[in-house]
């Protein structure tokens, strides 16, 4: 029996690992990628007017992605569900970098909707990692998930110069090399994923009567619980205004004659706020529960916009603390929503739940991409950042109004 024991926490242990080290590897492609797109989309409209159709255009992938993949994923498998998304995302960063060659702009926005489209597949992993751990012990798997993107966060943007350089050398454009990263770091973690992630994580999850009949529950009752609906609203407003800001703030760096290393030196320390502390997180989340590590997310989001609103775009004294803490209060929400959300139910309706809090969160950003580019063209980037500072009030109010009806979840239920 103690051996039986045993052997499962090695088992549990090794897919934790597997889809930790997957999850930094397709992650430092994504944000290679993406961190170009708004400049890429610049150069091809010659105006940031609508720049933010690019990252829109990503961000709706994954919304799309994200239903299909979850309900694809509870036929077949994690681990085949992940590996098709990525296969996906791969085809994506092909055609962008075509369109980037022949500065084709629809066509750009056709590849980036298949890059996000995928990527959704490896967001999606956070979850396997909670199917994998135990009970009491989720919120911190998913936050060791999300950590895992410290990986890509830092890494990702640094290697923009040198892949710039490739790229030039094999007769690319050079911000074609962000995707050439992209294509190569998905391609090598869905090879990890298709060989190491045996046995499945679903083959841990708990199952219900539906899921052995094959009725999936409708998540409709769910979504009538305030809890769960402040969950969605927070997850959903900070997405949008961590898009909002990171998305333009390449352009806004470019403008004041930043290159491209200044530009991966703000993303990154970025990205640090965004993935670096989430065990810290997953651990607050465990032990004081998802709904006061979301509002505690919510105040350094204020805090962020406050510092980013008189940043020029050379003042890297503002920037790099006002991008941190964009990540950092970005990190706060997401692990607690997630976590949140995990803990509402159980089996198909679990999955169900988690596919649309991610298209709802991604569909909220996609808009804020946006908007983010027409704000910084028509008003300036201070505007963008009051107006990112209204939306933090949404899920404040929100949660103002319906105190006393919401209740805080147990995160080690199921």
């Amino acid at each position: 029996m103690k051996t039986e024991i045993r052997d499962d926490i090695r088992i549990r242990l090794r897919l934790l690992v597997v889809l930790f080290i997957a999850a930094g590897i397709n992650r430092t492609g994504y944000i290679a990628a993406i961190t170009v797109t708004a400049l890429a989309a610049e150069d091809m409209l010659d105006s940031a007017r609508w720049s933010g159709l690019a990252a829109a255009a990503a961000t709706l992938g994954i919304a799309a992605g994200t239903t299909q993949v979850s309900a694809y994923m509870a036929r077949v498998g994690r681990r085949i569900g992940y590996v098709a998304a990525q296969a996906v995302s791969i085809a994506g960063a092909a055609l962008a970098i075509v369109a980037i060659q022949v500065q084709t702009f629809p066509l750009f926005l056709i590849g980036l909707f298949l890059f996000g489209a995928g990527a959704s597949g490896e967001r999606l992993g956070r979850y396997a990692a909670a199917d994998v751990a135990p009970p009491n012990r989720r919120a911190s798997a998913i936050a060791w998930i999300v950590f895992s993107g410290t990986i890509g966060g830092v890494l990702g943007p640094r290697l923009l110069g040198p892949a710039e350089t490739r790229a030039i050398a094999l007769g690319l454009e050079g911000l074609a090399g962000g995707f050439l990263i992209g294509a190569t770091f998905i391609g090598a973690g869905a090879i990890l994923i298709f060989f190491l992630l045996r046995p499945d994580p679903l083959d841990f999850a708990p199952k219900t009567d539906s899921d052995e009949s094959g009725v999936a529950l409708s998540i409709r009752p769910l979504l009538r619980r305030p809890v769960i609906s402040y969950g969605l609203i927070s997850l959903a407003i900070g997405q949008s205004v961590m898009t909002m800001i990171m998305a333009m703030s390449p352009v806004h760096i470019r403008a004041a004659g930043g290159g491209i290393g200044t530009v991966g030196l703000v993303i990154s320390a970025h990205t640090l706020g965004m993935f670096f502390f989430s065990p810290v997180t997953g651990w607050l989340v465990d032990k004081f529960g998802p709904l006061r590590v979301i509002l505690a997310g919510q105040f350094l989001l204020l805090i962020a916009v406050t510092l980013a609103a008189p940043a020029a775009g050379d003042d890297l004294t503002l920037l790099l603390p006002a991008l941190f803490l964009l990540g950092l209060g970005w990190n706060f929400g997401f692990v607690g929503g997630s976590a949140l959300v995990n803990a509402a139910t159980e089996g198909a309706a679990r999955l169900r739940l988690q596919g649309f809090a991610d298209a709802v969160t991604w569909v909220s950003s996609a808009v804020a991409a946006v908007s983010s580019g027409l704000i910084l063209d028509a008003r300036g980037f201070s505007q963008l950042a009051f107006v990112g500072g209204l939306l933090v009030l949404v899920p404040l109010a929100a949660r103002l109004r319906v105190k006393a009806s919401i209740e805080e979840p147990r995160v080690d239920a199921n």
